[in-house]
């Protein structure tokens, strides 16, 4: 039975923090509210962006009704802002250790390898052909897709039904992040979690949040597959 991964992009695949993203949401709230909209004190990290919009026009005094109709369109400039200004390649020097060698060797062994990521769809999409790792990515669920994190997975799992053929049971689904609401979203939809701390948390918090297996970060390919097959094994 081949196992479903599901990767998190920023600081799991990625190195964390790319303000041209930051960017194209400011500039899309503003061009949908008027005014500038601020995205401080805002805890972004395992955040979808739809949370991060919506959180971000709660802060600033517009009602529920408005906010609903505003977000599709916030969302899908985002991505336009994010597209026009990142270029295939140009994240090429992000990509954390292993992480290029882990996802072929996935694929090689008969796996899936996607993306469960807060990004909209267009801002993932964009960032993954910046990084050259798309061709190893060519599936995912979005942060444009669900209202929670954990929402997603069965997003995921229905594209590879329908693309592949295969009904991945949620034992052979792992998870792979760096923040406690990766661990979260794995924990409420009854999968297993692969945390790293190669983003802003620390082992301690990430075992606490409830990680069925903590490493340090992707380079070692080996023990990383190791411990994607032992947490496969767990009932």
């Amino acid at each position: 039975m081949p196992l479903l991964l599901l990767f998190d992009i920023d600081g799991t695949l990625l190195r964390a923090g790319d303000p041209v993203h930051a960017e194209a949401m400011r500039l899309a709230l503003y061009e949908f509210v008027g005014e500038p909209v601020a995205l401080d004190g805002i805890p972004l990290a395992g955040m979808l962006d739809r949370q991060i919009a919506r959180l971000a026009l709660l802060r600033h005094g517009l009602d529920n009704e408005t906010i609903e109709r505003l977000l599709p369109e916030i969302l899908q400039q985002t991505g336009k802002h994010y597209a026009e200004r990142v270029r295939r390649g140009d994240r090429r020097s992000w990509v954390l250790p292993g992480v290029r060698e882990l996802l072929t060797q996935l694929w090689q062994q008969g796996h899936l390898a996607g993306v469960l990521t807060g990004n909209t769809e267009l801002v993932a999409r964009t960032k993954l052909a910046a990084a050259d790792l798309d061709q190893l990515l060519p599936f995912g669920a979005y942060g444009d897709q669900a209202e929670e994190r954990h929402l997603l997975v069965a997003h995921a799992r229905f594209t590879v039904k329908i693309r592949y053929g295969l009904d991945i049971p949620l034992a052979h689904t792992i998870l792979v992040g760096d923040t406690p609401r990766d661990v979260a979203a794995a924990l409420e939809s009854g999968t297993k979690v692969l945390a790293v701390t190669t983003g802003r948390f620390g082992p301690e918090e990430l075992r606490t949040a409830g990680a069925s297996a903590v490493l340090p970060d992707l380079a070692d390919v080996d023990r990383v597959l190791a411990t994607l097959h032992e947490l496969a094994a767990r009932p």
